[in-house]
């Protein structure tokens, strides 16, 4: 390859990286104001009553958390306490995982209203005529783009185009839902971690049970427990289902420069 083709080869390349480098700009602060827009649509009012309980059941958890310190010494050599203590300590938390999942859903529901509307759309052109303004002059000192776009002049605003008000709406919503779906996940997550600690002090309380000798109060006991534990994980299996269909994206993270 000669001189005079390198040159024309990077010149042509040149507006192509420049444009890709601007589109991936672009997306970052799109990706960035739907992100800003979409917390403070979280810490709105709308917003404040489903996360008052949605914090109320986390506090449960720690409660939960703190009483499996004290369960643990307690029944140590008591299995059938233990199992009793346990299924009460399954129950406390299928109420938590309820009280989360109905606030969650309240919130859900409210993600629409909670988002701000976008901008109202610009008059289409030669629908009404502005007061003092001719054809072809300018109203109040903006121009009208031939897409029917207001162009900012000096201090005001540009009126926002139709569709891109309604797709940064749409994208804030689906954001506050991914969000809160997220949020969710997490809680559940937690609640399955410590299933699984509790799971371990019951079958450890079963096998003590095992060789000693069987009554009607220990079958009893252990039943109950089952029971509890498997109301318990529908509870949060009704509540993973109820995220996954109302926020899709949850859990899934796009890359901007994709």
């Amino acid at each position: 390859m000669n001189i005079s083709s390198a040159v024309r080869a990077t010149a042509t390349a040149a507006p192509r990286v420049e444009s890709r480098a601007a589109l991936k700009e672009a997306a970052e602060a799109r990706a960035a104001t739907v992100s800003e827009a979409a917390t403070r649509a979280r810490s709105g009012p709308r917003m404040a009553a489903s996360e008052s309980r949605k914090q109320q059941a986390k506090a449960k958890l720690q409660q939960v958390r703190e009483w499996l310190k004290i369960v643990r010494k307690l029944y140590a050599q008591n299995p059938v306490g233990m199992a009793k203590t346990l299924a009460q300590v399954f129950k406390d938390l299928k109420a938590a995982v309820a009280a989360y999942r109905d606030a969650g859903g309240q919130a859900m529901g409210a993600s629409g209203a909670a988002v701000a509307m976008p901008p109202a759309p610009p008059r289409p052109a030669g629908d009404e005529k502005a007061a003092g303004a001719g054809e072809g002059e300018k109203a109040d000192g903006a121009a009208t783009a031939g897409d029917g776009a207001v162009e900012k002049v000096g201090d005001a605003m540009p009126a926002t185009r139709p569709s891109e008000g309604a797709s940064l709406y749409a994208a804030v919503v689906d954001e506050v839902r991914k969000q809160l779906g997220e949020d969710g996940l997490d809680f559940l997550k937690e609640v399955r971690g410590m299933v699984d600690d509790i799971r371990k002090l019951l079958e450890a309380a079963r096998g003590q049970a095992a060789i000693r000798r069987r009554d009607k109060d220990t079958d009893e006991a252990f039943e109950a427990a089952d029971k509890a534990l498997k109301d318990l994980n529908e509870t949060m299996n009704d509540m993973e289902r109820q995220i996954r269909h109302d926020a899709p994206s949850a859990g899934m993270t796009l890359s901007v420069a994709a």
